[in-house]
């Protein structure tokens, strides 16, 4: 396979442009990850992976030509739009050209095809199937098992020894600490704990917690989950500092969470300068949605896990996403 990286050789405004070519985002999706926990992992084994990557193949030389033929977008534009329009492209259909045309296009400008491609070309045969649900979910937990078997090995911890506990991971939403709960071996337990909090480990296990159990999680919930973690990015305070009253979420020092927020966007670098009205907007509306379905009522994702035998094991999180907003004033 072609050894295909992102650039934006053009110029073109509305694209991110690299100092250097990067590895293009759907290569970096399939990149293995075996010393820590990566939330999201995909099989590069799959139809789809396989058909992006013929089609980068396929493609790569005639972008390469392009480039060096054609000195602006204009020219490449107008080229492309030439060569399949023309009579040989009649064969195919409307769709077929389109792909192929797509392809060669992103080929040309970026030097690959950083979504993956367009897969209704001709070039691949067949239909391409996309792995279904149940089968993204089961790679995707094999490989989070063998991450964290690989962190505990690593580390020296036998897994005969972990194989006498019926573990419980449990992560705090709002600043991804972990806590591990069903080992009677204080030792023990410190040094789990002190490496699945290493390397934003307990954070993608939280992602991947959530994601498992996205189905029973209520959208206010989501919802408070996302608003919160946007008030921790750009203050780094813990919101549980903050109350509902009758004039909404205040603080012990009578401050209010909107005014709090506000203030310390204007100096923040989690959110670029050009968002920033945007981002507040955004924060007042959804604090004020939550506030009306009663913020104390509606449950933080203190998301918890369990672990045996080297596997995770789903738990009934609906017991575990307690509320701490539990007082009004």
């Amino acid at each position: 396979m072609k050894d295909t990286a992102y650039y934006n050789y053009y110029n073109i405004s509305y694209r991110y442009t690299s100092n250097l070519p990067e590895k293009p985002d759907w290569k970096r999706k399939l990149e293995l990850v075996d010393d820590k926990v990566k939330s999201n992992n995909h099989d590069p084994g799959s139809e789809q992976y396989k058909a992006f990557e013929k089609l980068e193949d396929t493609y790569y030389a005639m972008g390469v030509r392009n480039r060096a033929k054609y000195t602006t977008v204009s020219q490449v534009y107008a080229a492309l739009s030439e060569k399949y329009s023309s009579d040989y492209y009649k064969q195919f259909s409307e769709l077929e050209v389109t792909a192929m045309y797509d392809n060669e296009l992103n080929m040309t400008l970026y030097g690959c095809l950083n979504g993956g491609g367009n897969l209704d070309d001709p070039h691949l045969k067949g239909e391409v199937r996309d792995v279904t649900e149940k089968q993204a979910h089961e790679y995707n937990r094999k490989t989070i098992n063998m991450q964290l078997c690989n962190i505990f090995g690593n580390a020296g911890i036998d897994s005969a020894m972990l194989s006498k506990y019926n573990m419980t991971f449990s992560i705090d939403p709002y600043n991804y600490s972990l806590k591990v709960s069903g080992v009677d071996d204080a030792g023990l337990t410190a040094m789990l704990e002190k490496l699945l909090n290493k390397d934003n480990n307990a954070r993608e296990l939280f992602y991947h917690i959530m994601h498992s159990n996205r189905a029973s999680i209520s959208d206010n919930a989501k919802a408070k989950y996302h608003t919160l973690n946007s008030f921790v990015s750009v203050t780094g305070q813990d919101p549980r500092q903050y109350r509902q009253t009758e004039s909404g979420l205040v603080n012990g020092r009578g401050e209010n969470i909107l005014d709090v927020y506000r203030e310390a966007l204007k100096t923040s670098d989690a959110v670029p300068a050009q968002f920033k009205g945007t981002a507040y907007n955004v924060f007042e509306e959804n604090i004020k949605k939550l506030l009306a379905e009663g913020f104390y009522r509606i449950p933080d994702l203190n998301l918890s896990i369990g672990y045996k035998d080297g596997m995770l094991q789903d738990l009934s999180n609906a017991d575990i996403m307690y509320n701490r907003f539990d007082q009004t004033v």
